[in-house]
């Protein structure tokens, strides 16, 4: 099993029943769920009656709300937020109103998604690519000399060496 690479969750993820199972979250899935509720692009919100800005890879809550969320004791979400701090996960500011936690290396998360410039791009060369090496494939077996035989013969050839690539 590979170890490189990333997928995607999406945060719609939560409304599944397997995610609102009841239970005590463990470490790892508390981590998950921070992932989840973080901001993904820099905001402003009303808290309190003030405007507070958000940037990207943060979340505002309190320790309180986790815990409940969490299913777990005010003691067992203050030593989860030292661990994250001291493995350089996650920032973490307490007032007296709330908890900002600003998660370190969020990008490496969540990548932003492509922009439809990037994506046309991609799927242009791609195009290209196929019509390039198709090309070359018919231009190597072109030994037409006018015999009709010898056409249907390269276009079965043609067939079975694309289902060879694909």
């Amino acid at each position: 099993m590979t170890q490189a690479g990333w997928i995607s969750i999406y945060r719609k993820i939560r409304e599944h029943s397997f995610f609102r199972q009841k239970r005590t979250f463990s470490y790892f899935e508390a981590w998950i769920d921070l992932l989840l509720s973080a901001s993904h692009k820099d905001n402003t919100i009303l808290l309190n009656a003030n405007i507070t800005s958000v940037k990207r890879g943060e979340l505002i809550t309190s320790k309180k709300a986790l815990g409940a969320r969490w299913e777990w004791s005010n003691n067992k979400v203050n030593k989860f937020m030292r661990i994250l701090e001291e493995d350089h996960m996650a920032i973490v500011k307490c007032t007296s109103k709330y908890t900002r936690i600003a998660l370190v290396n969020y990008d490496l998360y969540q990548v932003s998604p492509l922009k439809k410039g990037d994506q046309k791009h991609t799927e242009n060369t791609s195009d290209r690519d196929q019509t390039h090496t198709f090309n070359n494939i018919n231009n190597s077996k072109n030994t037409n000399n006018g015999d009709e035989n010898n056409n249907a013969e390269q276009k079965k050839e043609q067939t079975s060496n694309y289902r060879l690539y694909f």
